[in-house]
Order: structure tokens, then sequence, then C-alpha cells
């Protein structure tokens, strides 16, 4: 991730006050994510938190941490998927195959787990398992590599884009409810939103 920020000194959290208690509770709990695993084990949890950061090239530890969460809320949650591809196996399932797999081919090509690894090996393992070009077949039993690399992708941006650290970075202003926007006309702004370079 870029360190340059194209709103430097905009915190999204400042505006807090203008939202409602139930948004400022759901907001707030991503902000501090509380660490308790009811899915991944520990080590499966340390893992799904290496690749994310890989994924989202971002390091800042409480992003991850709240991805990591995130996701271990979504698999041990009792409700089901809206639908799946034909052949893919449950979400729990394909967690537990794929990250399994990861290190497989983590040490098929390194000697190491993917946590181990270095950055760039670390890139590579994900991108032949994004094109499905791995050699621990008995790992990848049941699943294929790249439809495990979509849905991982799929599930860490979308947590990724809802944390108000990264809000802040892109410039969104958070929830505008109860206030709303006034300046709805193209390249005004309220004055409570994001001013790039600062302005």
């Amino acid at each position: 991730m870029a360190e340059e920020r194209r709103y430097p000194g905009y915190d999204v959290w400042e505006q807090h006050t203008e939202w409602d208690g139930h948004t400022k509770k759901v907001v707030g709990a991503r902000r501090t994510p509380q660490v308790s695993h009811q899915f991944f084990t520990q080590p499966e949890a340390m893992l799904l938190q290496t690749i994310v950061s890989v994924l989202v090239d971002d390091h800042r530890l409480e992003v991850l941490t709240y991805i990591t969460q995130h996701l271990d809320d979504s698999a041990a949650s009792p409700i089901g998927e809206s639908q799946r591809k034909v052949g893919l196996p449950p979400k729990k399932e394909l967690y537990r195959l794929g990250l399994a797999g990861v290190d497989a081919v983590s040490h098929e090509k390194y000697g190491a787990g993917f946590v181990a690894l270095k950055p760039e090996q670390q890139q590579e393992v994900l991108q032949a398992i994004s094109q499905s070009q791995t050699e621990h077949g008995q790992a990848w039993a049941g699943v294929v590599p790249a439809d495990f690399f979509k849905r991982i992708l799929h599930d860490t941006v979308s947590a990724y884009y809802s944390h108000p650290l990264v809000w802040s970075d892109i410039g969104y202003g958070g929830p505008a409810y109860p206030r709303g926007y006034v300046r709805v006309e193209k390249g005004l702004t309220d004055p409570w939103e994001a001013k790039a370079d600062g302005k």
C-alpha cells in the first residue's frame, strides 16, 4: 500500500458524532476488533492474516485483525451461503482445505510454511494458486485452487473496504445518515467530506 495518502489528515471517525447510535457502535467495533476465533485455529488465523496482508498490500495490524476476525465470524456463522458454484465445497470446508493447500504449496516450492516466506515468495505462491498451477494434488483434493483464491480475495476485499481507516484512505465520508448530503451537484462536496491533498 502506498504510504502517500490522497487525503492526508482526513479521519472519517471524526464524523462519528453525526451518526446514529447503532452506526457508531458497528463502526466503532471495527476500529478495535475483539480477537476471539470461533472457527479458525490459532495457526489457521495467523496464516489467514498473512494471506490477507499480501492480498490487500496493507500491514496495519488493526485492519488485518479486523479482516481476519470478520472472516472468522462469517465462517462460524450458522447462516448459510446465498449461492455457491456447482461442485464447490461449502465455505467452511473451502477455507479449511484452501488454507492447508496454501501451506502445502509453500512447502512444495520453498520448503517452509507460508507465514515464514519472504513477501515476494508469498506473492508467487498466491499467484500460482490463483491460476491453479499447483503440483501438490493431495492437498487440493476436493477443491480447485483458483476457486479458493477467488473466494478468499472476494471476502478479503469486501471486509477491507468496510474498515474506517480504509474509508479515510479513499476519502469516503462514512454513513451519511441521518445528516445526509446537501451538495449533490457534480464536483461539489459538503464541508465534512474529504478534500484531495488536504485542500
